[in-house]
């Protein structure tokens, strides 16, 4: 249950202009109300009770409601009416887009000990490989596609302000490199039709394999199945990504907190929709049990989207005022099941099931360890995210150096093909387990 004094902060805050001509600033939002600071010269006996808040040089939205004093230079205005309701749901959700953006650009948002479970296999390197790098064959299918690496650059964010930037320039790398891109959540622009051009990538990249992105809450409504039509035909998608993220809609202010009967509709959207179905974990990665269930519904992949990267519950504390609210993020900052961990598991349950690892990859040996393990894809989000933040060949000069480190990975255990990697993957450091049979072979003790 959501604090009844949760609310988000702003920064920086949004200005405002009220119908009686006063001006100030938002510096909170709610799902109930906006605190507003308001300018001295404005200030009044009372506040206003109709506002429009300004978003950047053209956007705007308007409220109605009863201003409460909150102090001297403060009001918190209740928001009244379905208008107003609205246009808080929409507010809240450009703000809360924009915000992921500047809190995975800015701070520490990863699972505290980064632990993906990787860390615990290793390759048995091959001193002499008799192979070049012209030798090596990184190409891989997936979902009746090949492409030139088994990379996909993740579906991270949808934010409003710089994801059409954003977008553009991990999708003409996902492109120059020959490798899929999934979209970050359409929710905002299923709302609000006027964003879809953020999320129209292929207008760059006519040859980008894309991926559709929705949230399990999308199921929840009564016309999801024209919900998941529209993100599809919004991108031009060549799959559709489900994202599961039930830790971090719990922790959200605004999140959703119903998660019944979505299997029984996921199953709908699988048997209704010609498109690909994937199912997406952004933290806490899939078990067993729940692939056991999804492989009944008829998906065509799962994204394990496991623990030790990128934290959404931890990111939601962050957003948030409140100091209970903030607490709780940090107590399941390091929830889930590792990566590496949840796609063995699944992997074992289901051997030719397109299968994505996603969490916490962050370079060229970890996407050959995930490779090695049984992964299809591996999925990168946050160092791509932050690369994309700087510049177009910031984002090329990242992807590429995560490409270099799997061939060097390659060459280095003698592996001509990524099926070839699996036959030099072991646990703990490379040969333990030899050097301590051998030891104890020798010990008169």
């Amino acid at each position: 249950m959501t604090s009844m004094t949760d609310s988000i902060k702003l920064s920086p805050p949004l200005p405002w202009i009220s119908d009686q001509g006063q001006t100030g600033f938002v510096t909170e939002i709610s799902r109930q109300h906006l605190t507003l600071d308001i300018f001295e010269a404005s200030q009044a006996s009372s506040g206003p009770n109709e506002i429009r808040v300004m978003v950047g040089k053209s956007q705007s939205f308007v409220f109605s409601g009863q201003s409460r004093l909150a102090s001297p230079r403060t009001f918190r205005l209740m928001i009244h009416g379905a208008d107003s309701e609205q246009q808080l749901h929409d507010l809240l959700g450009q703000v809360r887009k924009d915000q992921h953006i500047e809190i995975c650009r800015d701070q520490d948002v990863e699972a505290s000990d980064r632990f993906t479970g990787f860390q615990r296999v290793q390759f048995i390197p091959e001193a002499l490989p008799e192979l070049s790098f012209d030798d090596l064959n990184t190409e891989q299918s997936f979902l009746g596609t090949c492409f030139d690496y088994p990379i996909l650059i993740t579906g991270m964010t949808g934010g409003v302000d710089k994801g059409t930037e954003i977008n553009r320039r991990l999708a003409l790398a996902a492109e120059a490199y020959n490798i899929p891109m999934g979209v970050g959540s359409q929710r905002v622009a299923l709302d609000n039709p006027e964003y879809a051009p953020i999320f129209d990538v292929k207008k760059y990249a006519p040859n980008l394999f894309v991926i559709g992105n929705l949230g399990f809450a999308q199921l929840k409504q009564d016309n999801y199945l024209d919900l998941c039509r529209r993100a599809v035909d919004m991108v031009s998608a060549d799959a559709l990504a489900i994202h599961v993220n039930v830790l971090q809609e719990a922790i959200q202010m605004e999140g959703d907190r119903d998660f019944t009967d979505i299997l029984k509709r996921l199953e709908t959207v699988c048997q209704s929709l010609s498109t690909p179905i994937v199912i997406k974990e952004v933290g806490s990665g899939i078990s067993s049990n729940t692939a056991q269930k999804l492989l009944e519904t008829g998906i065509a992949a799962i994204d394990v989207g496991g623990r030790g990267g990128t934290s959404w519950g931890y990111i939601e504390g962050l957003r948030s005022s409140s100091s209970e609210t903030m607490e709780l993020a940090e107590t399941f900052r390091n929830w889930g099941i590792p990566t590496a961990y949840s796609l063995v598991g699944v992997r074992a349950l289901a051997p030719q099931l397109p299968l994505i690892a996603t969490g916490g990859v962050r370079n060229g040996l970890t996407v050959a360890k995930a490779i090695a393990l049984g992964a299809d894809l591996v999925g990168i989000g946050l160092p791509l995210l932050r690369a994309a933040l700087q510049g177009e060949q910031e984002t090329r000069d990242t992807l590429a150096t995560i490409v270099r480190g799997l061939k060097v990975a390659m060459i280095a255990t003698g592996s001509r093909s990524l099926r070839d990697l699996e036959q030099h993957i072991c646990l703990s450091h490379p040969m333990e387990k030899n050097f301590d049979d051998i030891v104890q072979s020798k010990s008169f003790y």
